[in-house]
């Protein structure tokens, strides 16, 4: 019998190998060219990476995001922080482009000299943007097409455009932005300014919040900081994230109060904080590039979850996702407190 963790991660896997093949293409150009000295950027799980993880005598990989952090473990491959040069640095784009620019310039300050870097991405989520910003930074750059997909590749030389590599790495780093005040980075969720519904969201918590709170799939601590702002009397503040940059953003815009707890975790299935008083949440509704409302669904009812009897829910939606029969199947008392700008705010009580 498969287990439940296996068979999420097999049902990951199929989902992102049809989101986009763009991943299959980079991967089986690695095993091709048999490459024995790998490092892959934004890895992800997918059939092809256990036959590379065989082929390379070094095979680094660099991840983020919990859940697939959990799904490269599954296949033995543990993610670290890169380091070291490498022959070759396989990139697979995030959907943020200075994000993906800043791991563009990074690629090359862990390649060896003549070491080559391989992209790969679909035409819809900008494959000829990524190969003409890779033409600016080096050349010269290979290309070739297959399955609506475009893959790229170009070897450190001395025509890689130093200044222009610092500017994109320099632009991806974490900074406070001018727009919130907080510490942000490329690739988080709003983080070049407040999102409307956390701030519609904010503009109905209470004045004063007290006991043992969580900001669940807090993302760089927008509505954290806020919450902190207005000196609440808290026993404890966990703070849950999936993402590892966000959380540790998050931990710079509220490490000044000493009841925080940060949680590097999948909030769709980890064990969370129980017993709480309350908790604010704006979930996720996407994996990627796809649109996936039961994410959404599943983190709503685990917020429910975590709350102690009496405690209190307070949650941002889109308007037409329809959590509210999740609530009430979960809750004594679910209303709406706003709806603007395409959101509601919803209040609940365990």
């Amino acid at each position: 019998m498969i287990s439940t963790t296996t068979s999420t991660m097999i049902l990951r896997m199929i989902l992102l190998v049809n989101e986009s093949p763009s991943l299959g293409l980079l991967y089986q150009q690695a095993l091709d060219e048999n490459m024995q000295d790998v490092a892959i950027i934004h890895a992800q799980a997918h059939p092809l990476l256990s036959q590379l993880k065989q082929q390379c005598h070094r095979l680094h990989v660099q991840q983020h995001f919990k859940p697939d952090i959990h799904d490269l473990l599954r296949l033995g491959l543990e993610s670290t922080t890169l380091q070291g040069q490498f022959e070759h640095i396989l990139l697979y784009p995030s959907k943020d482009k200075v994000q993906s620019l800043g791991w563009m310039a990074s690629a090359f300050t862990h390649l060896k000299d003549g070491g080559k870097l391989s992209i790969a991405c679909a035409n819809t989520h900008g494959a000829k943007s990524y190969e003409s910003a890779l033409k600016k930074l080096v050349s010269p750059v290979y290309a070739s097409s297959k399955a609506k997909c475009r893959v790229f590749s170009a070897r450190k030389n001395d025509t890689l455009d130093v200044e222009l590599q610092q500017t994109w790495l320099q632009a991806s780093l974490p900074k406070i932005s001018e727009n919130h005040g907080l510490w942000a980075q490329a690739g988080m969720f709003s983080w070049k300014k407040a999102d409307m519904g956390s701030t519609l969201l904010l503009q109905h918590l209470p004045k004063t919040l007290v006991g043992k709170g969580m900001d669940l799939c807090c993302g760089y601590g927008l509505l954290s900081a806020a919450i902190l702002s207005s000196k609440p009397k808290l026993k404890a503040f966990h703070l849950v994230e999936a993402d590892a940059f966000a959380l540790a953003c998050a931990q710079r815009n509220t490490e000044h109060a000493d009841v925080m707890t940060y949680h590097h975790v999948d909030a769709n299935t980890a064990s969370l904080p129980k017993h709480m008083d309350w908790v604010v949440c704006n979930p996720p509704f996407h994996r990627g590039h796809t649109r996936d409302v039961a994410l959404g669904q599943n983190i709503v009812s685990r917020a429910c979850g975590a709350l102690k009897r009496g405690g209190e829910l307070y949650l941002v939606a889109n308007r037409q996702l329809a959590y509210e029969k999740i609530l009430q199947t979960q809750l004594s008392v679910v209303e709406t407190l706003a709806v603007g700008h395409g959101f509601k705010v919803i209040y609940g009580q365990r």
